[in-house]
């Protein structure tokens, strides 16, 4: 599984020394909740739900995955394999 990090801050550069709570809006976005030991304040990081979609990783296929993937949209099209066997 692949991922990408998420850089939190508050708004004085300090990171989350811990993450409090991590929760979801009625408005479709995440929320990320934590308190800043530098200037003391509660910190909530929003972000909306496509932002996040968009900004996940692509899938690394393996070379395996690939062929079997084309496989399936061959047979799925209706080309069939001479020898009975995936190509």
């Amino acid at each position: 599984m692949s991922y990408r990090h998420l850089d939190l801050c508050c708004g004085c550069g300090e990171p989350p020394d811990r993450i409090d709570e991590v929760g979801f809006t009625d408005e479709h976005e995440l929320v990320i909740h934590w308190w800043c030991l530098r200037c003391r304040k509660v910190v909530y990081v929003s972000k909306h739900l496509n932002d996040c979609w968009r900004d996940c990783p692509r899938p690394d296929f393996g070379k395996e995955e690939e062929e079997s993937a084309d496989a399936r949209f061959l047979q799925s099209i209706g080309v069939r394999f001479l020898d009975g066997d995936n190509p």
